[in-house]
């Protein structure tokens, strides 16, 4: 069984659904408006200063990367902290402005500056940003033709998917400028009155070989830092304790955790993302980390409302919090959500202390385990083994499945694809499905970075650009569009994506993307099976 699917039909439903809100506000968006266009003219003088050898950039480099990715998530945010995010962030765009043009009377040099900086004023209120913003975004409209608006809007959702995994990457230590400078040069790109599509197109290509490269570099930092994988059966169960529940994604804020809890009577349980974590050995050393709690990766306000301790949010996560109650939710976010309790300076002190003032889980629940993560050795020899059969002609068709993230009309999708799935088929799932004879069901638990890994190991043995190859994205998130333009620059020929949210990708910019680079939508498991058959 995958932690996102339950026979309990109870917990089919996203967060979106539960909020009863499934797309952006148009006061977001005028937010978004304003922020994007201050971080694209920060992004000009960054380089700007680049190019000049100004020392000491870095820092405020991931400053606008770290500001990129909280975007999405501008509306968990008070009207104080959004209007400290917009006063932060336009002084240091002042700042930069600045310091360029120091730099170019003292060099003796020709300044271009950014002609239409936005104003602010200090006691300029959230509803005036918001009409600056409804400006921008028409006037933004009126200098660009249709189809360059929506690949701009591709541009930007790769753009956001390349800074979140530098965020992650940089957690691990590793300098991240060489990244940074590539989404400041696409960022700029925002600057210029008359963009060339062809421009954007090569700079979305760039992005997602990036992304690619980063999601390598990120699996080995986390392989170095939390030691080998190996396949691990996780408790879903809960027993009579403390208890402290960590979601996200965030190793680091972990790991950081289960060190600080582990002389207390508290116990640690992992939720979203992190459940892949039980497969690291480094993780096993902690006693205190018992298990998983959680209905699924898009549950998190059940989770939640039903945890009975402390709740950590790890760094860059989206949170949906603002209908859940207050007082046991904690971030390590330098700017935490309105009513959630900031960790400062990796002190876990008060978090400890509301686990324990909480009642805990009075009488424990058993509940199914999982498997999660794979053996090395076996992995390999199973790879070898699908690879040599495919590539011979045994197996006609090869069917990639994943990630781990469906509702039961996927599971019921699933269910009726594998019994029409042509003979001679063979089955990688990431997802959905059992082993067999015809499958494989490898449990990642979401984690593309290892998903990614072996998927490189598959294609070292097989062609990608075989036509007998289908690719079913059952997950839409920050990275799925940016994963999918690398799968069709590698030669992929079938994908098929299921449902993306409007909250992840606005209906009518997918549509274009589905046109663009030739994407299928999932319809019924009986169309899709055809169309795959009349294709060859």
């Amino acid at each position: 069984m995958f932690y996102n699917y339950s026979h309990n039909s109870g917990y089919d439903y996203n967060e979106c659904i539960a909020r009863g809100a499934c797309s952006v506000s148009p006061n977001v968006s005028a937010i978004q408006e304003v922020m994007l266009i201050i971080f694209k003219q920060m992004a000009d003088y960054v380089l700007k200063l680049d190019e000049i050898e100004e020392e000491g950039l870095e820092d405020i480099k991931i400053s606008i990367i770290g500001q990129l990715i909280m975007l999405d998530s501008v509306a968990e945010y008070s009207e104080e902290q959004l209007l400290s995010m917009f006063n932060i962030q336009y002084n240091n765009l002042i700042k930069l402005k600045t310091s360029y043009q120091s730099h170019c009377k003292a060099k003796g040099l020709k300044c271009s500056d950014i002609k239409d900086i936005l104003k602010f004023s200090p006691d300029m209120k959230l509803s005036n940003i918001i009409k600056i913003g409804e400006k921008a975004y028409l006037e933004r409209l009126k200098q660009i033709t249709s189809d360059k608006k929506y690949i701009s809007e591709i541009l930007l959702s790769v753009i956001k998917s390349v800074a979140s995994n530098i965020i992650v990457f940089s957690e691990f230590g590793k300098s991240v400028e060489f990244a940074c400078n590539k989404v400041l040069d696409a960022l700029n790109l925002f600057n210029k009155k008359n963009i060339k599509q062809e421009e954007i197109k090569i700079q979305i290509s760039s992005l997602a070989e990036l992304n690619i490269e980063l999601f390598k570099l990120i699996f080995s930092a986390k392989i170095a830092a939390y030691g080998d994988i190996t396949e691990t059966e996780v408790s879903y169960s809960t027993r009579p304790n403390k208890a402290i529940l960590v979601s996200g994604s965030n190793f680091s804020d972990l790991h950081a955790v289960l060190a600080a809890a582990q002389n207390d009577d508290i116990d640690v349980y992992s939720n979203g993302n992190l459940l892949i974590s039980h497969a690291f050995s480094l993780f096993k050393e902690y006693k205190n980390f018992v298990g998983h709690f959680g209905n699924g990766v898009d549950s998190t306000i059940l989770d939640f409302a039903t945890f009975p301790g402390s709740i950590l949010l790890t760094k860059n996560e989206t949170k949906n919090v603002e209908y859940l109650y207050r007082g046991r939710l904690f971030t390590t976010d330098r700017v935490s959500p309105k009513g959630i309790v900031q960790i400062v300076n990796n002190d876990y002190t008060h978090l400890i202390n509301s686990a324990l003032e909480a009642k805990g889980f009075a009488k424990g629940q058993e509940r199914n385990s999982v498997v999660v993560g794979y053996n090395e050795d076996s992995l390999n020899k199973k790879l070898d083994y699908i690879s040599e059969n495919f590539n011979k002609g045994e197996y006609e068709y090869l069917f990639i499945i994943g990630l781990a993230n469906y509702s039961s009309a996927q599971h019921d999708y699933f269910k009726k694809l594998f019994k029409l799935l042509p003979k001679k088929s063979y089955v990688i799932s990431f997802s959905y499905g059992e082993n067999s004879d015809n499958s494989f069901v490898l449990n990642l638990g979401n984690d593309y970075s290892i998903v990614l890994n072996v998927l490189a190991k598959l294609f070292e043995k097989i062609q990608i650009n075989s036509e007998n190859l289908i690719f079913f994205l059952t997950k839409c998130d920050v990275n799925t569009l940016s994963n999918i333009i690398n799968l069709k620059e590698k030669g992929a020929k079938n994908i098929f994506l299921t449902e993306c949210p409007p909250f992840i990708v606005n209906p009518m910019v997918l549509k274009e993307f589905i046109k663009i680079f030739d994407v299928h939508n999932t319809t019924t498991p009986g169309n899709d099976i055809e169309s795959i058959l009349n294709n060859k």
